[in-house]
């Protein structure tokens, strides 16, 4: 039995310490997840409490003393990230439930209805994916959704338990995924116009989907939280990007989910492990160092491109991301100030770049993305 209670002490004192110490290198990378699961990490220390006292009963022992020590001391660590969690989200009106601090938030995560292939572009045809909501009389909003998966990864089917909850709101989703960056295919030019190239496709696809095609909302996680404002802000301020002006959308507003706003803030993240995988994907999109290739870096920096007539803004961060520092979407927040850009963010405390393992981030996400693109 006092095994029992060991292992249960060392998941509880892991999900704790690395919740607290989320920079420790591998303590970090691991035991951060207690603030992404924080009733697990209360689960783990109640669990140890209760196997080492039987323990104690069968033969008493200083280890069962030290194990119900320990498992009382990670206690408090758990109930500060759901107090801090629930207030944070009460603050812009998300309620979560108990069992959202437990894991993911449930749901269809059916893939598209439909996967269709658009452009070329530069020779390359993307695959995008469609999520239609249930039949209306009245023309469905349209939601663009740009994936994550470091520029190297994802694709159309990506996100999709996000997604379907925003066809459930009887939004019209298209998922465009993009050209991976790889070694010797730097994608920091491509990527964005294959996305321009997908919303004017989306702008003649959407009718014929019972979608309302004159304003378009976009949305994107991680690298597609790059690409998504990245494209919206350079068509605001009258940049192409190499398509016809007539045949572009308007931008109405914009969700960003742990947004990788400027990949020179992950270039330069020294956070070990995760910092020299953040800078392997970097380096494949850009296609090289900040100092080999200055001019891309701006390129691609969301932040730099926003101006007064930017899309209104949504960003949900976490302030503990060991792989997309929090620099970048707290400088993309406050240039948005300067410049006089409607933005609303908050920052989730305890939780990084695993946001969709948070239940109560999920639920966050779910309701002031769909709260967001109502209001605008």
């Amino acid at each position: 039995m006092i095994w029992v209670a060991y292992v249960f002490m060392a998941l509880a004192l892991l999900l704790a310490v690395g919740t607290i110490a989320w920079q420790t290198p591998w303590i970090g990378l691991f035991g951060s997840l207690g603030g992404y699961l924080p009733g697990w990490l209360l689960g783990f220390a109640v669990a140890g409490t209760v196997a080492a006292v039987a323990a104690w009963l069968i033969e008493p022992s200083a280890g069962a003393v030290v194990a119900v020590t320990l498992c009382l001391l990670t206690v408090p660590v758990g109930i500060r990230v759901i107090v801090d969690q629930r207030r944070a989200l009460a603050g812009v009106g998300v309620k979560v439930r108990a069992k959202d601090f437990f894991g993911p938030i449930g749901g269809s995560k059916a893939g598209p209805d439909e996967v269709v292939t658009y452009g070329p572009v530069d020779g390359h045809s993307p695959r995008m994916g469609i999520y239609k909501p249930a039949p209306s009389d009245k023309p469905a909003p349209v939601v663009v959704h740009v994936h994550g998966g470091g520029w190297a990864d994802g694709d159309e089917a990506s996100d999709s338990l996000m997604v379907r909850q925003l066809t459930d709101r009887g939004y019209l989703v298209f998922t465009p995924s993009y050209t991976y960056a790889a070694d010797g295919l730097p994608t920091w030019d491509l990527a964005p116009r294959q996305i321009a190239q997908a919303l004017v496709e989306i702008k003649t696809l959407a009718p014929r989907y019972g979608g309302a095609a004159e304003h378009i909302y976009m949305m994107g996680s991680s690298a597609g939280g790059q690409l998504a404002p990245l494209v919206a802000n350079r068509l605001a301020a009258g940049d192409t990007i190499g398509q016809d002006a007539e045949a572009l959308p308007t931008i109405a507003a914009i969700s960003l989910l742990i947004p990788a706003v400027d990949p020179a803030i992950a270039e330069g993240n020294r956070y070990v492990p995760a910092g020299g995988v953040g800078r392997r994907l970097v380096h494949g999109l850009v296609g090289g160092t900040m100092e080999e290739h200055p001019e891309r870096y701006a390129a691609v920096d969301a932040t730099a491109h926003l101006t007064p007539a930017s899309p209104p803004a949504l960003v949900i961060y976490g302030p503990n991301d060991w792989l997309v520092p929090a620099q970048g979407p707290i400088a993309y927040v406050l240039r948005c100030r300067q410049l006089g850009v409607e933005v609303k963010a908050l920052a989730i405390p305890w939780t990084g770049h695993l946001m969709g393992l948070s239940g109560a981030a999920g639920r966050a996400g779910e309701q002031l993305t769909a709260g967001w693109f109502a209001a605008h």
